[in-house]
């Protein structure tokens, strides 16, 4: 998938201050770090350079910009290794396509810029009041490859919109009472990731099929065991050493048989399987350990990625229920991550992280670690949660919230507030946000 990532907010904050030269065109150049996925690359905007009016010469239709302000803009990207890509408005279009005028433009200029930034690709944004279309050439004499756009940060916002006038199935009634038929074929749209099958991971990947939503991502090293069976949705006796993500997608095809599941088992803390990630419209994390939500928590902020983060806690003694705290957060540029709320404990991260080698050399692992407990009830209410969340996220159900705690002993769910720390090594511009490869992440080669 060919993703055009805008962090935040910023593709609307541009779209306003572009539209302010309506009747004229106006333009902007973008730089973004390249990322390589398995399916195509992603490119993630980390700077929006509006071109000054005396830089410019425009009208209702048309623009041309200095060769002299695009020299400066291409010096940078040649030598910060970015890609450039021009933006420009079509001030009355209801749809952003590109013309047959942006065609002509862009064979006279792409020789020039691969010249001076031979690295690309490079390409070229249309912004209209109420859409956009993105697409990027990888040689100046090659036919352009189109993108999708996503904005991603409080919401995740994606273009071209679905232009679909198919009914809703039959089955999707109710959910498209709720969210519209708009809202279902977003759902529909999107690949989602769910790291973690266990009691809580079951459970969303349940809820997400019965949404509707179409592309998964199935990520778990484990297999089924017997003390599973009682919080694992799907699971049955017949399970037991079956992997947690083969049970998983029978699940999701006996509720939607058209999906498509990929399903791996492997471990978030390795390279090779949290790769994989990059290439996803969002993540649940549904993990136990503090190794994997903070490999999760750097990528969602460093690759434009959001992650749903579930967590729940049950303290017992002598088999009874001393206190449940369930936590739901969504980990995205704009928001405040892990380390921001000290929600990670670093002597775990490192142990989590380390290998099997490592860890039998290790002198401060002693022991295995005692189960915690868990009620597949407890879990269903945190999961619901998240769930709910992922709907205001990608759909516009109007619920503000983007970090909950579940207190379950108050019968209550309270809103977090907190902004993120201005220097964060994360989440901040001075730390990993949209650093893509530059940035070593955290987890193991």
């Amino acid at each position: 998938m060919n993703t055009l990532r805008f962090p935040n907010g910023e593709l609307e904050r541009l779209r306003m201050a572009l539209l302010d030269d309506a009747p004229n065109e106006a333009a902007a150049l973008l730089l973004a770090e390249r990322v390589e996925t398995g399916n195509g690359c992603a490119l993630l905007v980390n700077e929006s350079i509006r071109v000054p009016r005396e830089f410019a010469s425009a009208g209702p239709y048309q623009i041309a910009i200095s060769p002299e302000f695009i020299a400066r803009v291409l010096k940078r990207a040649r030598l910060g290794d970015l890609t450039l890509l021009f933006a420009h408005t079509h001030p009355f279009a209801t749809y952003a396509r590109f013309s047959a005028q942006d065609d002509a433009g862009e064979r006279m200029l792409l020789p020039s810029v691969f010249g001076r930034a031979p690295r690309g690709p490079h390409g070229a944004v249309v912004i209209s009041p109420s859409d956009a279309s993105a697409r990027v050439y990888h040689a100046p004499d090659q036919a352009p490859v189109d993108l999708r756009i996503a904005e991603v940060g409080r919401t995740l916002r994606a273009w071209p919109a679905s232009d679909s006038t198919d009914e809703p199935a039959a089955s999707f009634d109710r959910t498209v009472r709720a969210i519209g038929a708009a809202g279902l074929r977003r759902l529909q749209e999107l690949r989602v990731a769910i790291v973690g099958l266990g009691g809580l991971g079951s459970l969303v990947v349940q809820q997400l099929a019965h949404l509707g939503v179409e592309e998964f991502l199935l990520i778990d090293p484990d297999v089924i065991e017997a003390c599973n069976l009682n919080r694992v949705v799907g699971a049955s006796s017949g399970s037991v050493v079956i992997s947690k993500v083969d049970v998983a997608s029978a699940m999701i095809r006996n509720i939607q048989p058209a999906a498509s599941v990929e399903a791996v088992r492997g471990d978030v803390r390795d390279e090779r399987d949290a790769r994989r990630l990059v290439d996803v419209d969002l993540v649940f994390c549904c993990t136990d350990s503090h190794g994997s939500r903070a490999v999760l928590n750097q990528l969602a902020y460093q690759f434009f990625v959001p992650v749903i983060d579930i967590g729940v806690r049950i303290d017992a003694k002598d088999g009874k229920i001393t206190s449940v705290v369930g936590r739901v957060q969504l980990l995205a540029p704009g928001l405040p991550c892990l380390i921001c709320e000290s929600l990670l404990d670093s002597e775990q991260v490192r142990r989590d992280l380390l290998t099997d080698v490592e860890r039998k050399r290790d002198p401060y692992i002693v022991g295995a670690q005692e189960a915690q407990p868990a009620v597949i009830a407890i879990n269903g209410a945190a999961a619901s949660l998240a769930v709910t969340m992922f709907l205001s996220v990608t759909c516009g159900l109007p619920l503000e919230t983007r970090h909950q705690i579940y207190l379950a002993d108050r019968g209550t769910v309270r809103n977090v507030t907190s902004v993120p720390a201005p220097t964060c090594f994360v989440c901040s511009k001075e730390g990993a946000l949209g650093r893509g490869d530059r940035r070593h992440l955290p987890w193991r080669r």
